[in-house]
C-alpha cells in the first residue's frame, strides 16, 4: 500500500470516524448532527459546467464536460443517511472529463425521511428518461451502489439493460455475510444495519430495493466492481460475481479501504481507468 493509503487509515483512527458505525446510538447521534439536506453542489471548475434542476422534488446536479455525449447517473454513498462528500464531486468530475459523458447526480432525500420504496423507483424513472438522449450507465458507491443495482433491476423489468459501475457496493442491507479479515477500520455491522432499518421503512430488509443482491440478477447490463479487502462490505462484491449471470468484473484492492476508488491515493487510479474504459 502507498504512504497516502496508510495516511488515510491513520486519519480514520485519529479522527474517530469509525466509531460512528460501532453502535446504533453512535449512528443516531451522527445523523442528528448531519448537514441539512440537500448537499451544496460544487462550483464550476476545470472545464466542467455545473447545471442544476429538479426532478420530482429532488435537486439534480449535472456535471457537463465539453462535447458531452451520453450520461452517467451517479448515486452517492453515505449509508442512505449522509449526503455526498467533497471526494464524491472530485470523482464525478474526473469521470465526466475522461468519459465525455454528463454525470447526473440526483440528490435523493436521505433516510429516514427518504425510504427505499420511494427512492429506487424515482432513480429508475430518472435514469430511464435519460436513456432516450443517448448511452446511459449507472454509477454508485457504497449505499449508492446498492441503489444503482436496485434501480437497474427495475429498469430491466421494463426491458432496459443498463451497465453498472460500482465502488464498494452495499448490496445486502442485513449485512448477513460481513467480510471480517482483516478488520475494517471504518465501517461496522451495527451502524450499517441501523442505517438499513431507517432506509427500508415498511419494507423487509431482504426486499430487492434494500438488498438487491437477493433480487433478480438476470437483467442488468455488464458490471464493473471495485472493492477493497479491508472493507466489511467486500463479500457483497464477491457474492455479486458468483450470482450474477451478466458479465461482472471485480477489481480487488488487496489491503485497501472501503470505497478506495474515491480516496486521494494512487491505488484509486486503476479503478477509475476501468470505469472510464467501460463507459467508452
Amino acid at each position: 500500500m502507498s504512504v497516502r493509503h496508510d495516511a488515510v487509515r491513520a486519519f480514520l483512527a485519529v479522527s474517530g470516524r469509525g466509531r460512528t458505525w460501532r453502535s446504533l446510538e453512535a449512528l443516531d447521534a451522527a445523523i442528528a448532527r448531519r448537514a441539512a439536506w440537500p448537499a451544496t453542489p460544487p462550483k464550476p471548475s476545470r472545464g466542467v459546467v455545473v447545471a442544476r434542476s429538479e426532478d420530482g422534488g429532488w435537486p439534480v446536479v449535472r456535471l457537463v464536460p465539453p462535447r458531452a455525449s451520453g450520461a452517467v447517473v451517479a448515486l452517492h454513498g453515505g449509508a442512505y443517511v449522509f449526503g455526498p462528500e467533497p471526494q464524491h464531486w472530485s470523482f464525478w468530475r474526473a469521470i465526466a472529463l475522461a468519459s465525455r459523458r454528463t454525470v447526473v447526480v440526483p440528490l435523493y432525500r436521505l433516510a429516514p425521511e427518504g425510504t427505499a420504496a420511494e427512492t429506487v423507483p424515482h432513480v429508475a424513472r430518472l435514469t430511464g428518461a435519460l436513456a432516450d438522449e443517448g448511452p446511459i450507465a449507472l454509477l454508485g458507491d457504497s449505499a449508492g451502489g446498492g441503489m444503482a443495482l436496485a434501480a437497474a433491476q427495475v429498469l430491466a423489468a421494463d426491458g432496459l439493460r443498463v451497465p453498472l459501475l460500482l465502488s464498494a457496493p452495499w448490496l445486502d442491507g442485513g449485512v448477513t455475510a460481513p467480510w471480517t479479515a482483516p478488520r475494517d477500520p471504518w465501517l461496522a455491522e451495527p451502524g450499517l444495519r441501523r442505517a438499513a432499518e431507517l432506509y427500508r421503512g415498511a419494507l423487509p430488509v431482504d426486499h430487492p430495493f434494500v438488498s438487491p443482491l437477493l433480487g433478480d440478477l438476470n437483467g442488468p447490463g455488464p458490471i464493473v466492481v471495485a472493492s477493497g479487502t479491508r472493507d466489511v462490505l467486500h463479500r457483497d462484491a464477491l457474492r455479486l460475481e458468483e450470482r450474477c449471470p451478466s458479465p461482472v468484473r471485480v477489481l480487488v484492492g488487496e489491503g485497501l479501504l472501503h470505497n478506495y476508488p474515491l480516496l486521494p491515493i494512487p491505488e484509486a487510479r486503476p479503478a477509475l481507468r476501468a470505469f472510464i474504459d467501460a463507459l467508452r
